[in-house]
């Protein structure tokens, strides 16, 4: 009787030890940085008028791309980069074949050279605005006005 009650106290213990490790383990994720803080802030501020494929116009601040602060997309068989600070516009249009999970941008940069971008439509524009934060898809973007 005695070594029954030794394994049934050992047994018990294991599971409170187990389960205090899962308690204290599961506490220490980071979360949703987002979540907590609203926005992505980048270090620049970016001011961008958006216009949404309504023709709805937007001033924008601390514009974002996914949290980052250039497009990252298809150039051909390439992934580019192409950092904010080198955009002066940017119009957006739906990729040519009808199912197409990609938006076409036409990315024109400040010395006036153009590059078409595909973007996936399910990424997001994250901006600040007069009225309070906006978050846009891709997909539902016309264009993208870029000032100093």
């Amino acid at each position: 009787m005695n070594g029954i009650w030794n394994r049934s106290l050992a047994i018990i213990l294991r599971l409170v030890l187990a389960f205090t490790l899962a308690l204290l383990v599961g506490g220490m994720g980071g979360g949703d940085d987002n979540l907590n803080s609203g926005l992505p802030l980048p270090e620049k501020n970016f001011a961008v008028g958006i216009t949404d494929r309504t023709g709805m116009q937007t001033e924008s601040s601390r514009l974002t791309w996914e949290g980052k602060v250039h497009f990252r997309g298809k150039y051909g068989e390439a992934i580019v980069n192409v950092p904010f600070a080198k955009i002066s516009q940017v119009d957006f249009r739906p990729a040519n074949t009808g199912t197409s999970s990609y938006t076409v941008a036409t990315v024109i940069l400040n010395t006036g050279q153009q590059l078409d971008l595909s973007l996936e439509n399910q990424s997001n524009i994250y901006a600040e605005t007069p009225f309070g934060e906006l978050e846009i898809s891709v997909a539902d973007l016309r264009k993208l006005d870029f000032s100093e």
